[in-house]
């Protein structure tokens, strides 16, 4: 007994649309992965503004905040552009290194790319280049030169 054309069409027509969704996993990655990755964005993005409200702390207190809660009352009142744990619930930790210094770390979920090879920047922002697992970043808060 030989298949209906129809039949043979739609057979057809279902492994074309698998190989479509395998193709698809295969090029942007399973949607775990993703959340991954999107959950680490949002861990830079977090890193980047806590960075720049210690920047701002420093500028204003002439000293580095000693926890990073003591940012929270810098915002006077408005809502803060940071959350001080990461998407998963983890404390962002923060350490003071020196006078001028500071360790800001968190855990990642995923390793992301390296900076262009021509030594151009792929992100703004150094907080997006990172290894698997928990990352640390040493950074700077100068007082303004004095002229």
């Amino acid at each position: 007994m030989k298949p209906a054309p129809a039949t043979l069409f739609a057979a057809g027509t279902g492994i074309v649309a698998l190989a479509a969704i395998v193709a698809g996993f295969l090029v942007i990655g399973s949607p775990r992965e993703i959340r991954r990755e999107t959950l680490d964005r949002i861990r830079a993005n977090d890193l980047a503004a806590i960075s720049q409200a210690i920047t701002a702390y420093r500028l204003t207190h002439e000293e580095l905040p000693v926890r990073l809660d003591d940012l929270i009352p810098a915002t006077h009142g408005a809502t803060p552009r940071f959350h001080l744990n990461d998407p998963a619930g983890r404390a962002y930790t923060y350490a003071i290194t020196g006078p001028y210094s500071y360790e800001l770390c968190a855990t990642f979920d995923t390793a992301s790319a390296a900076p262009a090879a021509d030594g151009s920047p792929r992100d703004r922002s150094l907080f997006a280049y990172h290894g698997r697992g928990r990352h640390c970043f040493a950074q700077e808060a100068r007082p303004p030169a004095r002229r």
